[in-house]
């Protein structure tokens, strides 16, 4: 793929996006490329926060999908910032991974009209060329270049903070397969922290995270410019990190999701993986719900059966 095959895209907001003509996508449609990357990645990821916890280890970003690197230059960004400011962050260790650098041509050649990629060129011509850049002020950027799911497994460095934004799961079925996610999930430092920011709100996203081993919860309440569009998801190995987890309402509208599961995931499983999402330890916080009236027990969203699977049949109701 070249970069004939992008062009600039007006979205509603008025910011102009990066639209792939292959895939048919765009990337960081709505709110545009710099709104997403910083509301979404950097601010829901807690980077700035997470740079500025005490040590000189560095703190190791996976961006998966560079695309057009405007997460990547987001997290740049806000290392910079932070040493503009006074702080003292943590030296920054960006992991990206990209099948086709196309996109970040792209970019270059159309700096000034995207805005975002304009004083960057040269960083992102050195990371192109060399496939690594490295500077005094701590900061490591290496470009992984080839098939993603072959990658992960040989990647020596473990990370704190993973980006997620690969094409969509109608578009790139494979990099949204629970095999995957799980693979992610091994992918965070031992004993360590990890969270993981993705624009997917699908249910079967959601449900891959949490059978991978993550706690799922709520991206940021909003992203502005962004429209009706929701604002992704967090995933991460601590419960405590999230602000907004999900809870078992969530999970009562999964059971009735006509796409529930991760792409690639076999039907064989669907009992053993239902079973597994039942038991979460996510659930475990929240107390169980009321039994329903006789009224709304008739209500469909009471009755077994649905897209998941039957819901657990729930206990007579006290007299």
């Amino acid at each position: 793929m070249n970069s004939t095959h992008y062009r600039l895209q007006r979205q509603k907001s008025g910011a102009l996006a990066v639209h792939n003509a292959a895939y048919a996508e765009t990337m960081h449609p709505g709110a545009g490329p710099w709104v997403e990357a910083t509301s979404l990645y950097v601010q829901g990821s807690g980077l700035a926060a997470q740079l500025c916890t005490p040590g000189d280890d560095p703190l190791v970003l996976f961006d998966v999908g560079l695309g057009a690197a405007a997460n990547a230059l987001a997290a740049v960004t806000c290392h910079d910032e932070l040493r503009r400011r006074g702080k003292r962050p943590r030296p920054l260790h960006i992991v990206s991974f990209e099948a086709d650098p196309a996109a970040v041509h792209f970019a270059i050649e159309e700096a000034e009209a995207l805005g975002y990629p304009r004083g960057h060129e040269a960083l992102l011509g050195e990371l192109l060329a060399a496939g690594c850049v490295e500077r005094e002020d701590g900061l490591l950027w290496e470009l992984r270049l080839g098939d993603f799911t072959r990658l992960i497994r040989e990647e020596p460095a473990r990370a704190d903070v993973i980006f997620f934004d690969p094409f969509s799961p109608r578009a790139n079925p494979d990099m949204w397969s629970l095999s995957t996610l799980e693979t992610l999930y091994q992918c965070r430092r031992r004993a360590g922290r990890l969270r993981l920011v993705t624009y997917s709100t699908a249910y079967g996203t959601r449900a891959g995270l949490l059978l991978a081993g993550f706690f799922v919860g709520e991206g940021p309440q909003s992203i502005p410019g962004g429209g009706t569009r929701r604002a992704g998801t967090i995933a991460a190995t601590w419960l405590a990190d999230l602000e907004r987890p999900l809870t078992p309402a969530w999970l009562a509208r999964w059971r009735h999701d006509r796409e529930p599961w991760p792409p690639k995931t076999s039907a064989a499983a669907h009992r053993e993986l239902r079973e597994r999402l039942a038991e979460h330890p996510q659930w475990a916080q929240f107390p169980e719900p009321p039994e329903p009236s006789p009224r709304q027990a008739r209500h469909p969203r009471f009755q077994t059966g649905g897209g998941a699977g039957a819901q657990r049949p729930r206990r007579p109701r006290r007299r």
